[in-house]
């Protein structure tokens, strides 16, 4: 019995090294037409708007996803080529709307500084560049041209988001959510979304923030991925917890439909992703892959 107690605690607590180690994905997004796509970090998913689950980029590794207005899908391939070389390698792919598949950036040494995929409207793209100890937030325009956004420094800025409500970057700073607007002026949304509650799987502070999104009303949700909530900042401050996962589930990424329905993504601490379409009255409906 004893023995049998003990690799229980082993299993548990491998399971728990896994989901630290191996931090989620924040990408998903929906096209024009009501389809959505969403990353496990081995595939591309695709729930139509059908509610059909199916393949839709296969063998990729990709973080983060970015939709544009021509419902063209992009995303990253990121991989270790091995001990040989010691080197990591990575392309940017994208899925067109007619379903073609091409590279838009060929496969490059070392990891992304700015992998086109946190894009405004006007195909302006955003990324962190860190300087000594500071991080600095950094546009590149649909020329090539690279300014600082911000003059203000970051202490390490976790995922970026543009909200087309709000036409401001959103981006998580250790473990505060802030916003830049066009002038390059940061405001604090919140500083209190750590609970001391025990974390999702002893998750570290570093991934205890994940996706970000926003909706029409200017809400602004973040998922409290060390929590295992989702928690939503109103136009007027206020801040509440809408949503929580089941025990060995959390948050990752979410968005918010033309209908006001909530999509939240979750990762589990056996590595495997989820996604739960949230129906207020109704049962919801949770696609696995």
């Amino acid at each position: 019995m004893r023995s049998s107690k003990a690799i229980c605690l082993f299993l548990i607590s491998s399971f728990a090294f896994l989901s630290i180690s191996a931090h989620p994905g924040v990408g998903i997004v929906m096209d024009s037409k009501g389809n959505v796509f969403y990353t496990d970090l081995v595939h591309v998913w695709k729930i139509s708007a059908e509610g059909e689950l199916s393949i839709a980029v296969k063998d990729v590794h990709t973080h983060q996803l970015h939709i544009d207005e021509n419902d063209n899908l992009y995303g990253e391939h990121v991989w270790y080529e091995g001990e040989e070389t010691d080197e990591w390698t990575y392309y940017v792919w994208c899925l067109d709307q007619e379903g073609e598949l091409s590279q838009t950036i060929p496969p490059t040494r070392g990891f992304p500084v700015n992998n086109t995929l946190v894009r405004d409207s006007d195909g302006n793209s955003y990324f962190p560049v860190k300087s000594g100890d500071k991080e600095f937030l950094k546009i590149q325009s649909d020329q090539g041209d690279k300014l600082n956004y911000s003059d203000e420094s970051f202490n390490d800025i976790r995922w970026v988001f543009w909200s087309k409500p709000h036409q401001e970057v959103l981006l998580i700073d250790h473990l505060t959510l802030k916003s830049v607007n066009s002038e390059g002026r940061v405001k604090i949304i919140s500083d209190l979304l750590h609970d001391k509650a025990p974390n999702h799987g002893d998750v570290n502070d570093r991934h205890y923030l994940m996706g970000v999104w926003t909706d029409k009303s200017m809400n602004i949700y973040t998922a409290a991925y060390g929590a295992r909530k989702v928690k939503r900042i109103s136009p007027d401050g206020t801040l509440e917890t809408v949503y929580k996962s089941h025990v060995g589930w959390s948050p990752c990424g979410g968005l918010i439909d033309d209908q006001g329905k909530m999509w939240v993504m979750e990762f589990s601490v056996f590595n495997k992703t989820r996604v739960r379409k949230i129906i207020p009255g109704g049962k919801d409906k949770i696609f696995k892959t």
